[in-house]
């Protein structure tokens, strides 16, 4: 991480993002994984260092986010007609997965390591070598105003915040698209599943859609995926990447992505590619792919989170539905907790148009015969958390009343959400944790994964309207002494994301939710036993379901020491 590209690697080795020795006809990366050595040709032409315009250019003294200066080379399109392309005035800047059964991680499920032998943070060294046929570059990506409480160590250039007049083909491309053949029609035709692949496609189903749907409780991914892959291509190999990458097979999750991209970007080109709900969901798991595959690539690149967010913007009416009625709705709610984990950890406001009309939850009825009913009152209180992290750390509302007026609505609706929820979202048993026990945290039982999720939502947004209502405060906080009123409060809401969390271990996406909270309280987590109970759930959570930690681990130890 951190270091220069080498110009003579192979290209397979640069696709993979793994260090290439160079060594001729095939490199020692290739011939260890019996890989074909793919090269660039030789072609006569001198490519000049391209150099950002006057506006554009980053500030004196930042490096591109890979490091050196960006080549250009003008390279034959992959579209049949005008590609879909993320505008910049339509990106506000700006994710989490969902939840599954304990399931081991296996021996490719390992932390990303630096050559000083230290954990690294995925989010210090973003590859994001992306230009668009209009010279569109994607500048580096700049900090808001707000200061967070734990910073990841750099704060590069993102596509997904960033990107401005990009192809969502280009998102998904590799560096040598020249070398990469376009999927033949007969690429579509769907064979009966292999053994290997039968297993990863049921481990999908029991486990992996769990996650998806965590705040769904109809299940649309666990149900209509599995039976949806016998007839896309696309659908299987993402399905495939993602259960592979779980259960730490990762040759298998890294052919099954290459292959799914490659029939990807053809795709990508079609008319009717805004309207593919199949295809939408493809990207939405090659995205949760990606997450998992920090721990090997040691960077999260986002590229499928912008596909995603542009598939999105290029389809979706000013209107949100709740109880997601369809596919395309349940992919939508996955993307909002997908962004709000990149937003919390940036501490920038997701990228969701926060204009968008919500449809209220359906009123009357009995919610445990209702899963629509119970959908969206899930994932209204994801919406609401969702617009209370836009609020916190974006720029929307610079004037001092008219802040305080969106605080106060935010508020009522958080309030209002409380009040007037089922009671099968309340939990059927609560106790304080008991001194000296091996729990420090509170025990907190629920009946449903979307009860845990919409808890969780409630306690972040709580604590976030707390450490960001508009008021007069010091710029710096003092470095010794006792915890504030509102520190205390605060620390009264993660204590109970973290007793669910704790109470409910099979539920990933609340533990998801408790890594990127992590951010917003981590350094106010003064109690020994509540700080090894926390790096307990975040470790275990790493071995168990192979979900990157390392770093957010030693980024909490790193500040826990200065205090």
């Amino acid at each position: 991480m951190g270091k220069l590209r080498s110009k003579d690697g192979c290209l397979t080795c640069r696709r993979r993002h793994v260090k290439c020795d160079q060594a001729k006809p095939v490199c020692g990366q290739c011939q260890k994984r019996n890989r074909p050595c793919r090269r660039e040709e030789p072609s006569g032409i001198k490519i000049k260092s391209y150099r950002l315009p006057q506006a554009a250019r980053a500030p004196s003294g930042t490096a591109t986010p890979d490091g050196q200066a960006t080549d250009v080379q003008e390279q034959p399109s992959l579209q049949a007609r005008p590609p879909i392309v993320l505008r910049a005035e339509t990106i506000n800047a700006g994710t989490a997965a969902s939840a599954g059964e304990s399931f081991s991680g296996g021996e490719g499920c390992l932390p990303f390591h630096n050559e000083q032998g230290s954990v690294s943070s995925p989010y210090a060294s973003r590859h994001t070598p992306l230009t668009s046929e209009h010279n569109a570059v994607v500048p580096p990506y700049l900090p808001s105003s707000g200061a967070p409480l734990i910073t990841p160590p750099i704060n590069t250039a993102s596509p997904y915040y960033s990107v401005a007049s990009i192809p969502i083909s280009q998102l998904l491309q590799p560096e040598s698209p020249n070398h990469w053949p376009i999927a033949s029609p007969e690429a579509t035709v769907t064979a009966p599943l292999t053994y290997k692949e039968a297993c990863l496609v049921h481990h999908f189903a029991t486990q992996l859609g769990r996650w998806l749907d965590c705040t769904d409780a109809s299940r649309q991914f666990t149900r209509k995926i599995p039976a949806l892959v016998k007839t896309s291509p696309i659908l299987l190999h993402a399905v495939i990447s993602y259960a592979a990458r779980h259960v730490g097979d990762a040759d298998v999750a890294e052919q099954a992505h290459e292959r799914c991209v490659e029939l990807l970007i053809p795709s990508l080109s079609s008319e009717t590619v805004a309207d593919d709900d199949v295809l939408l969901c493809a990207i939405v798991i090659l995205r949760v792919f990606e997450q998992l595959n920090v721990m090997v690539t040691g960077s999260d690149q986002e590229r499928h989170l912008a596909g995603c967010s542009a598939l999105l913007r290029a389809s979706q009416g000013r209107e949100v539905d709740p109880s997601t009625p369809g596919l395309r709705q349940a992919a939508f709610w996955v993307y909002m907790r997908q962004c709000l984990y990149n937003a919390c950890v940036y501490q920038q406001p997701p990228n969701v148009d926060p204009n968008l009309v919500l449809l209220p939850p359906p009123s009357g009825g009995d919610p445990i015969s209702d899963p629509k009913s119970e959908t969206a009152w899930a994932n209204t209180m994801t919406w609401i958390c969702a617009t209370v992290v836009h609020f916190c750390f974006g720029s929307n509302y610079p004037e001092p009343l008219a802040r305080m007026h969106k605080w106060r609505e935010l508020y009522d609706a958080v309030e209002s959400w409380r009040k007037n929820r089922p009671d099968t979202f309340d939990p059927i048993w609560y106790s304080d944790p008991v001194p000296g026990n091996s729990n420090p945290f509170p025990e907190i039982w629920f009946t449903a994964d979307w009860h845990v999720m919409a808890f969780g939502f409630y306690h972040l947004a709580c604590m976030l309207l707390i450490i960001y209502k508009p008021s007069p405060r010091f710029a710096v906080r003092g470095a010794h002494g006792a915890l504030r009123e509102t520190d205390v409060q605060v620390m009264k809401h993660a204590r109970a994301i973290c007793g669910a969390c704790n109470s409910c271990p099979s539920v990933v996406p609340s533990l998801i939710t408790l890594c990127h909270s992590t951010f917003i309280w981590g350094p106010l987590m003064t109690d020994q036993a509540e700080r090894e109970g926390v790096i307990k759930l975040l470790r275990d959570m790493e071995q168990v379901h192979a979900w990157p930690t390392t770093w957010i681990i030693n980024s909490l130890e790193e500040e826990w020491s200065m205090t």
